[in-house]
């Protein structure tokens, strides 16, 4: 008899032991799923949320499909973090009914660059003044699905492919005396052109 007590009493306990176990992995199999939950938030909604609100934003004024913001000061926070030794220029860009022509030649002197992004804010082409020898920049960006018309890719220029329909071009001009060089860089600066 003492030993049917003590065998149930062992039952209880495993059976208790059981249960805490099982316990502890539902908590545990409910903290990876939120674990990987926030993961995928943050790779891959955040980024595109971003570039969301940055594409939709009325960036103002444009000039053949840019947008020249004035020279960064600290208030400005279009840009995220931006330097206030570059003055910058903006193309958003809709692929989806045909590709767009894009044209710069800044001829600065000093640094200078062209970078596109897709929608998830990932960085696909960049040209820089070093990478265009004093050459401009001539691109045709295509989207990634097939047209209606087959485009017709301008003379010189380059075949760009977008992983997204939206996206975004950034320009920046390295400009350390903006009041001095303010001719010269605005005019490098707006050589650039977002046409479709």
């Amino acid at each position: 008899m003492k030993t049917q007590k003590m065998n149930r009493e062992k039952n209880r306990d495993a059976s208790r032991q059981f249960q805490h176990q099982r316990l502890w992995f539902y908590r545990l199999l409910v903290l990876a799923m939120i674990a990987a939950g926030v993961h995928f938030a943050v790779v891959w909604v955040v980024p595109r949320a971003i570039m969301q609100r940055v594409m939709d934003a009325q960036l103002g004024d444009q000039v053949a499909g840019v947008y020249f913001p004035p020279m960064t000061d600290a208030s400005q926070r279009r840009i995220v973090m931006p330097s206030p030794d570059l003055l910058y220029a903006l193309c958003t860009y809709d692929l989806s009914q045909q590709p767009l022509h894009i044209q710069a030649n800044p001829q600065w002197p000093h640094y200078w660059s062209v970078a596109l992004y897709a929608s998830n804010s990932d960085n696909f082409m960049v040209l820089n003044d070093t990478q265009a020898a004093g050459q401009g920049l001539n691109w045709l960006l295509l989207g990634p699905q097939a047209y209606a018309q087959v485009p017709v890719l301008p003379p010189g220029a380059k075949q760009v492919f977008s992983p997204s329909q939206r996206g975004l071009l950034l320009m920046r001009v390295l400009v350390s005396n903006y009041e001095a060089d303010r001719e010269r860089v605005e005019a490098a600066r707006r050589t650039l052109r977002c046409q479709n």
